[in-house]
């Protein structure tokens, strides 16, 4: 029996995949390891584990970082729902609805797409001020909303556009509104495109920094991306140590790691099944 070759090329790839797995997964490491360190470990022995291991960093990180997670949920999950919901109705409408200047609307809704964020923070910032919601967690929700319109309404109407017309026509003839059309038959069979654009906006809200920080000034409102900055550098300056505040970002990281351990078939399924239809 002959032993079958490797081509050479295949070997250059695995160790190009290699390398690049090294390269996300050490910093992951360097993180739970510096989490477990007090100063004088981080100082004599910085890149390596070290013992006895300090469980207390993560006892006092809990202590700080607690409630910057509970706003953080609030603010991830509302602006998660919304979008789902705004999204998946408007794009319900440009499949199913027949009204003036549809496809002129919705390429304006592309078109949006095009425009960075960073353009628009200073009018968006001067808009959430008029109407009063600096340091309200409605001022980061509804931007947070609104600014995925575009793509979730694009990603949306796709996968709606290839959902079978048969279904419609039979709910319809069995005298279902479109309301009910919608419930009963666009979102079952969307459910892992919906997943997916859900995933996606809670990570970009769980990650966010630059318009929370600019919006949430209060300490009590803040979210962890705004909230870890002051304590990592009052720690590091009074204590000489990034134990505490990276034991807090790892705790802050394991909501997301659990959401997508759960969720992670749904979320490829969504990628895929948006693939083929787009």
């Amino acid at each position: 029996m002959t032993k079958k070759k490797i081509p050479f090329g295949q070997i250059i790839s695995y160790l190009i995949i290699l390398i690049m797995l090294v390269m996300v997964l050490y910093p992951i490491f360097l993180m739970l390891v510096k989490s477990f360190k007090d100063a004088s470990q981080e100082l004599h022995d910085p890149l390596s584990i070290t013992f006895p291991l300090y469980f207390n960093n993560y006892q006092f990180a809990w202590a700080y970082v607690k409630d910057l997670i509970v706003n953080t949920i609030i603010i991830s999950l509302a602006i998660t729902l919304g979008s789902v919901l705004i999204c998946s109705v408007t794009a319900y409408g440009f499949v199913r609805f027949e009204f003036p200047l549809k496809n002129f609307l919705f390429m304006m809704i592309l078109a949006l797409m095009m425009v960075p964020g960073v353009l628009t923070l200073i009018p968006s910032y001067s808009l959430i001020n008029t109407f009063g919601l600096v340091d309200n967690r409605l001022g980061v929700i509804i931007p947070g909303i609104v600014g995925s319109i575009p793509f979730g309404t694009f990603l949306l109407k796709t996968f709606f556009s290839g959902l079978p017309k048969d279904l419609f026509e039979a709910a319809e003839l069995d005298g279902a509104p479109q309301f009910l059309q919608y419930i009963y038959v666009a979102i079952p069979l969307s459910l892992p495109i919906l997943f997916t654009h859900g995933i996606n906006q809670f990570m970009g809200a769980w990650n966010d920094l630059i318009w929370p920080t600019l919006i949430l000034t209060r300490s009590e409102l803040q979210t962890i991306s705004v909230g870890l900055v002051p304590f990592t550098d009052d720690y590091v300056t009074k204590v000489g140590s990034m134990g505490v505040p990276i034991a807090g970002y790892v705790i802050v990281s394991l909501p997301l790691v659990i959401i997508f351990a759960f969720t992670s078939k749904q979320f490829v399924k969504g990628l895929t099944s948006g693939a083929f239809k787009m």
